[in-house]
């Protein structure tokens, strides 16, 4: 038997084969490195695209966390300032409206001083009470007190001034804290700048039994 033409046809159609595929690589590899590329370009844009978005993420938690940070620190402020003047309010209604302050003492100790019939004739009505010695001093001050204490007490003194049509007085008061955390009176005295019947101090007394005096 004769295998020549065989191993030719054989030969010649491997030939072929790797002529062919010699031709279709090339083709195949171009299209798998194109396909590469433009999968490294999307993926570099996808990178980008994410790194932006991670940027304007952190941006964003940055800016929100700022602004919650002002507005922390605008609700203390506002805090603070109703504390503060809720403060202040309350420091203003207990001076103005409170016994326990030389600002109530005065107020009804001049009560007490128009009241008594001794210092009524002693100066003549109408009597004018202020807190500066001059009456038509155009200075705002306030009442003329000292707290201080003695032998473990709070006490406190406080001084005025009445004018009357015949003459004017100093009037000169001292209080005492008493167990129950309220003032009573040690004294009310006022001193004439003229004597009246041989007396230059009249002492409030009788009045004092309006005045709460429990000890």
């Amino acid at each position: 038997m004769n295998f020549y033409p065989f191993h030719l046809v054989t030969k010649q159609w491997r030939s072929s084969l790797f002529r062919r595929i010699s031709i279709i690589n090339p083709r195949q590899l171009s299209t798998i490195t194109n396909k590469q590329k433009k999968d490294i370009k999307q993926q570099d844009i996808d990178s980008l695209v994410q790194s932006q978005t991670n940027q304007t993420d952190i941006i964003t938690f940055t800016q929100k966390a700022q602004q919650t940070a002002k507005d922390s620190i605008y609700s203390l402020v506002i805090i603070a300032g109703v504390v503060t003047l809720g403060g202040l309010c309350y420091l203003i209604l207990h001076e103005l409206y409170s016994r326990e302050t030389p600002n109530g003492i005065y107020k009804e100790v001049s009560k007490l001083c128009l009241a008594n019939t001794d210092v009524q004739e002693a100066l003549g009505i109408p009597i004018l009470v202020h807190t500066t010695p001059q009456i038509r001093s155009m200075r705002i001050s306030n009442v003329r007190a000292k707290i201080f204490d003695e032998k473990g007490h709070r006490s406190m003194t406080v001084s005025f001034y009445l004018t009357g049509k015949e003459r004017s007085g100093v009037v000169a008061v001292k209080v005492q804290k008493n167990i129950s955390n309220r003032f009573v009176y040690d004294y009310i005295l006022v001193q004439l700048d003229r004597p009246w019947h041989n007396r230059s101090i009249i002492q409030v007394h009788q009045n004092l039994t309006q005045v709460p005096l429990d000890i």
